[in-house]
């Protein structure tokens, strides 16, 4: 009987103790799993987000950049009222075109009545000059004539010389033959007539000569006409370039009438209609050259100091999701943009809560298809190992 209760006690004690053991394997199993499953988790979660992190920390990532381009006003520079406006938002130009018309009426009347002046002035200037020509023949001829007259009155002179110089020998020889009681009275007087008609001669001669000088000095004096006509013509001629610079004048008027193209771009809005009137300084219209774009963004005072000229940047165009377009940075701001607020920001209470601050950064980007558009919003993110 003892023994039969002994086995009984012995098989409960068994019993008990394999269902303990159970239990405690099976917690233990549970325990693996669950290490596991976190491990596993934790794993998975550094996979994933390792990417992230590490571009975190070796790029600036900026979300609130924007395509820019230089938009370019044309305003007028005058008062009048617009007469041509051959383009709209959306045209290509070409430098040079004719953007807009001012009315240029008056300035076109300006230029006719200058170029009549000119011509006027032109005619006055040809007419001296052919005056000068025709004085210059006729000095020409009286100067030949004077000339000829004073050859002759030398030859005349030279022969009444030699005339005269005879009688005086014919008077001498008579004279003395007249003392010997040779020659008769008579004949002593008719040498004596000689002798007087040819010192006569010899003077009208001598006369003739000195006229004729005179007179070549007189023709002579006929050239200051000449230069009297020079002085007109140069005054005509300054009153021509006076002329010529007015005219210049009124067509750099007429070409700010004309409002023209400074490169190849496109309009990207007008704000003025044909007909209406503009004063100075009125916009007429923006333009933009399309092939020069770049990307602006204002990157956190914190992070700047992490950037470098020529850091490389990956671009993402909000519009074009599927393409990456790559830039470099090429300016980094030297003020943060607050310090170009309209308004300024005093502190005169006391009161203080610190704002991050943001600086400008420039990056370039080229242009692709024409895609790139001024205000597009672009994601960038800005190698900065």
């Amino acid at each position: 009987m003892n023994m039969q209760l002994k086995s009984a006690d012995i098989a409960e004690t068994e019993q008990v103790s394999v269902g303990d053991m159970e239990p405690a394997q099976s917690r233990s199993y549970r325990r693996l799993l669950q290490v596991f499953i976190l491990l596993a988790a934790l794993a998975g979660a550094v996979y994933l987000t390792y990417p992230w992190l590490h571009s975190r920390w070796t790029h600036v990532v900026l979300d609130d950049a924007r395509i820019a381009a230089n938009m370019v006003s044309v305003s007028s520079e005058l008062s009048g009222q617009v007469t041509a406006l051959p383009v709209i938002a959306g045209d290509h130009v070409a430098q040079g075109q004719i953007l807009a018309e001012i009315d240029a009426a008056a300035i076109r009347q300006d230029l006719k009545a200058l170029e009549a002046q000119i011509r006027g002035v032109k005619a006055q200037e040809n007419q001296l000059r052919a005056q000068q020509d025709y004085i210059r023949g006729q000095l020409a001829s009286k100067l030949q004539a004077a000339n000829a007259e004073i050859e002759v009155a030398d030859a005349s002179h030279a022969a009444a010389t030699a005339a005269l110089d005879n009688a005086r020998s014919q008077f001498e020889r008579v004279n003395a033959l007249a003392g010997r009681n040779v020659l008769s009275t008579q004949q002593q007087e008719d040498a004596k007539a000689k002798l007087e008609a040819a010192i006569q001669e010899e003077r009208a001669t001598a006369a003739r000569i000195k006229a004729t000088a005179a007179n070549l000095e007189v023709i002579k004096s006929e050239e200051a006409q000449i230069g009297v006509l020079d002085q007109q013509i140069a005054v005509l001629e300054a009153q021509i370039v006076q002329l010529n610079a007015q005219m210049e004048r009124q067509r750099l008027e007429l070409a700010k009438h004309q409002i023209r193209a400074a490169f190849d771009g496109v309009v990207d809005s007008t704000f003025v209609d044909v007909g209406e009137y503009v004063s100075p300084g009125t916009r007429l219209l923006i333009y933009h050259d399309p092939q020069t774009v770049w990307v602006d963004a204002n990157v956190k005072e914190t992070d700047f100091r992490k950037l470098a000229l020529g850091a490389p940047v990956s671009i993402s165009v909000d519009a074009y999701p599927d393409r990456e377009f790559k830039g470099e940075v090429v300016r980094l701001g030297e003020a943060a943009t607050s310090q170009f607020a309209l308004l300024p920001s005093p502190n005169p209470s006391g009161n203080f809560t610190k704002v991050t601050q943001r600086l400008p950064v420039r990056i370039s980007v080229e242009q692709e298809d024409g895609l790139l558009r001024p205000g597009m919003m672009v994601e960038a993110s800005i190698d900065v190992r």
